[in-house]
């Protein structure tokens, strides 16, 4: 017979808060017994659980991986919100997705339940260390996607990396150990054109860059372009432009519209038919630990990142 824990013996478990673990009895991914003000979990469904939020272990295959980094020196225009929900969409068409938080406030690792408090390793330690496997730093997801998370320690990156050799390609070194075992992989840069943000332009086959839908967000869209043109000739002359995707769209505006329709003029095939629109819904969900497609799975911007996605996907 399974022996039962506590909330707080299966938060231990899975290295997740207690909260957590009341939010997966609730929706059903563990079941359990109150008991007074607690519940008794079986052992036996946190090892169901944690098995199938075990990384993706396929493996090696013919087929590598397109790697698309989500870039915008701009911070608060929905990079992380992208990488996350564009992740899980791209997971529900059946590939085998990984994410890789490049950005020190580890706003993707959190958003996607990972305890970033308690992590020991993470990218900072693969980006260091040649010789480290990334594997083992790769961490299961309840959303179905694999994460290789980010902690503070990134921060210091970007000036322990001027002195490497070769420093603008080291993330491409751990990026091309990953290619095989994946479909897609997504990289979260940091809002800066600083040298992480450039190790991931190396690193990738193309850029998608978010875009706020209002007038100061558009001013760093030329830098940012100019910068792209930089990496493709000097670093990575295959690196394309996947697209420019509107975020946080309030169709309500003048200004909105008025942006949307400049973009669409100024840059003709580059700017995504799909919007994703401003909602309450999307800010809520990373609290929730979860993408906007668990959480709200008929929401609006659900079904545009399931677009999206559809058409990320067709690129590669």
């Amino acid at each position: 017979m399974d022996r039962l824990l506590s909330t707080k013996q299966v938060a231990d478990r899975l290295g997740v808060d207690t909260k957590t673990v009341l939010r997966y009895l609730r929706q059903g991914k563990l079941k359990g017994s109150r008991i007074g003000r607690d519940y008794r979990i079986a052992e036996g469904a946190v090892a169901t659980l944690l098995s199938t939020a075990a990384p993706t272990a396929e493996p090696a295959t013919a087929t590598a991986a397109l790697v698309t980094a989500v870039v915008n020196q701009k911070g608060g225009v929905g990079k992380t919100t992208t990488t996350f929900n564009l992740g899980v969409a791209l997971q529900r068409l059946g590939r085998r997705i990984l994410l890789i938080d490049l950005d020190p406030q580890a706003s993707l690792s959190a958003s996607a339940g990972i305890p970033v408090a308690q992590l020991t390793a993470s990218v900072y330690q693969a980006l260091l260390d040649e010789a480290t496997d990334p594997l083992p730093l790769i961490h299961g997801t309840t959303s179905g996607v694999d994460v290789l998370p980010a902690t503070i320690d990134l921060a210091a990156a970007e000036v322990e990396l001027v002195n490497m050799t070769l420093r603008e390609l080291v993330l491409r070194d751990v990026v091309d150990k990953l290619r095989p075992r994946y479909d897609h992989i997504l990289i979260d840069c940091p809002p800066s054109l600083g040298l992480l943000t450039v190790n991931a332009l190396a690193a990738a086959d193309q850029v998608l860059i978010p875009l706020q839908c209002e007038y100061l967000a558009t001013r760093g869209l030329t830098l940012l372009l100019r910068t792209l043109t930089k990496v493709q000739g000097r670093l990575n002359r295959n690196l394309r432009i996947a697209g420019i995707l509107p975020t946080m769209f309030d169709g309500r505006t003048t200004h909105a519209n008025e942006i949307l329709a400049e973009l669409r003029a100024n840059f003709p095939g580059q700017v995504f038919d799909v919007v994703i629109k401003e909602s309450v819904r999307v800010k809520e969900s990373p609290a929730a630990g979860l993408s906007i497609l668990d959480y709200d799975g008929n929401h609006d911007v659900a079904r545009a990142y399931i677009q999206l996605a559809t058409e990320v996907d067709h690129g590669r």
